[in-house]
């Protein structure tokens, strides 16, 4: 009985090689393009272009690392397709979607397979949990589908770039991500420069940009810090260069004031560091440091009446609302007191996350507000108040603790005395953790969008680091297990 068992897995096996599969995938693959092509010569181009996109998903399932890094390039283009008033689909969303499937299909079709926790497992469920609450009492529940499934996507996609992030390694990924935030600045420019400074630039990715280029810019600083070779200095230090004059293009108040503090903080850190390691190279590369950060700020000042004015002219209106509160900075004033009423009224549940854009309901006095035409569909501008007024306590608390145990487990990652690498990779990560830490405080949000993805990104790293770390002590737990006769496992 046992042999005849051997023999029909020996079978099936032989039958479901990897030739076989890709040969089965080939001839559906063309049966689909041909179908698509008589779709085309009907006139139906619209039905044979979801055609060909499905069967182009559908195959990427097979190649998850292909699809983990289509979908860091995807993150780069906002173009999103209206589906109506309140909900769009949007590139990055189908390609995590394709990622997941592929890690399903993956983990299956694997002999043994193992599900490991995370670092960040519990806080992500328990801000899950807190959300699906506060969707049961919202005011309008209507409001609370689409930021509801956002959460629970921002898991997944943490859960995916934790499984690549220890096949394909922390630093490749890092250095993905930094360079496509690198060209996506050098397009920037190229439209600031075309338009003499005379508009606010943010190209191919919206408002993206900002998540993309607050937490790029420090990593990148990171890595010329810690650089083995003039080449990789000369490198890092064009994208720091471009990045930042790529958030000056944007005029952005936000993401530089989040650069403004990061970058201090990093120096600040590395030579700490440095002298507690005797390490000499790092503590003369923060001396050069002043040669190429004085020189952007020549160049700053030399463009300041021409490319760079409108971007002056909006810093110094930010200072100046300092003293006397006006725009941006009354307009937060008043959505963290809403915030914080919506928060005493419905401490526990909220008044339903997604709700916020609809405050104004709730609250008819703000109609007499000047600002209120500003108020209506916004959010809090500060994550933390925003989660308390839609998910009350615990969803608060929950992104608190996420965010503490992230920058906790960075620093004493940073802190450990590693190789020069090692060292880019634990700097990039904890200077990154550091501006979603800061920006949380004043930033529209970090669980929207690409911003979202950008947050998912950073955890699953730090976790993958942490993981690595323990990985040594043998009393690594696993959720699930699969049996089979492999004594390999992937992580999901």
């Amino acid at each position: 009985m046992a042999a005849t068992s051997d023999n029909a897995k020996s079978y099936l096996k032989e039958a479901y090689s990897s030739k076989s599969v890709e040969f089965i995938a080939t001839l559906v693959l063309a049966a689909l393009v041909a179908v698509a092509l008589s779709l085309v010569s009907m006139g139906r181009e619209m039905f044979a272009a979801a055609l060909i996109l499905a069967a182009f998903g559908a195959a990427l399932t097979l190649f998850p690392r292909a699809a983990f890094y289509l979908f860091l390039v995807s993150l780069a283009f906002y173009v999103p397709q209206r589906v109506s008033y309140s909900f769009a689909v949007h590139p990055f969303d189908l390609m995590m979607g394709i990622v997941v499937a592929g890690m399903l299909l993956e983990f299956l079709l694997r002999d043994r397979a193992e599900i490991r926790p995370a670092f960040f497992d519990l806080p992500f469920v328990v801000l899950i949990v807190a959300t699906l609450v506060s969707t049961v009492f919202a005011h309008n529940p209507s409001y609370s589908v689409v930021p509801c499934a956002r959460i629970i996507v921002i898991y997944l996609a943490f859960r995916a770039v934790f499984k690549f992030g220890l096949e394909l390694g922390v630093r490749q990924i890092l250095l993905f991500y930094i360079y496509i935030v690198f060209f996506l600045s050098l397009h920037n420019i190229s439209l600031f420069v075309m338009h003499a400074g005379q508009i606010r630039v943010f190209g191919f990715s919206g408002l993206g940009y900002e998540s993309f280029s607050m937490t790029a810019l420090p990593m990148a600083l990171a890595f010329w810090l810690w650089s083995e070779s003039r080449r990789d200095k000369i490198k890092f230090g064009a994208i720091v260069i471009a990045i930042g004059i790529g958030i000056l293009g944007t005029q952005a108040r936000g993401p530089l004031l989040s650069v403004a503090l990061a970058v201090p903080a990093l120096l600040l850190m590395a030579a700490f560091k440095a002298r507690r390691e005797n390490d000499r190279r790092t503590l003369s590369s923060l001396k050069t440091l002043l040669l190429p950060l004085g020189g952007l700020a020549v160049l700053v000042v030399v463009l300041s009446g021409t490319l760079f004015a409108g971007s002056i002219g909006r810093y110094e209106a930010a200072i100046d609302s300092f003293t006397r509160p006006t725009g941006t900075i009354a307009l937060r004033l008043v959505l963290w007191k809403t915030a914080v009423m919506a928060f005493l009224d419905h401490p526990f549940t909220g008044i339903g996350i997604g709700n916020f854009r609809i405050v104004h309901e709730l609250y008819p006095a703000l109609k007499t507000t000047p600002l209120h035409f500003y108020v209506k569909g916004m959010s809090a501008h500060n994550v933390i108040l925003h989660y308390l007024a839609e998910t009350g306590l615990v969803g608060a608390l929950a992104l608190t603790v996420l965010a503490w145990g992230g920058l906790k487990a960075s620093y004493r990652d940073f802190r450990s005395k590693l190789s020069r690498e090692e060292t880019q990779i634990t700097a990039a990560l904890f200077i990154a953790m550091l501006v979603f830490c800061v920006t949380i405080l004043y930033m529209r949000a970090w669980t929207w969008g690409q911003g979202g993805y950008v947050m998912a990104l950073l955890f699953g790293l730090v976790a993958v680091r942490r993981h690595t770390r323990r990985s040594g002590d043998g009393n690594l737990k696993s959720w699930f297990t699969l049996p089979g006769h492999n004594a390999r496992w992937p992580t999901l």
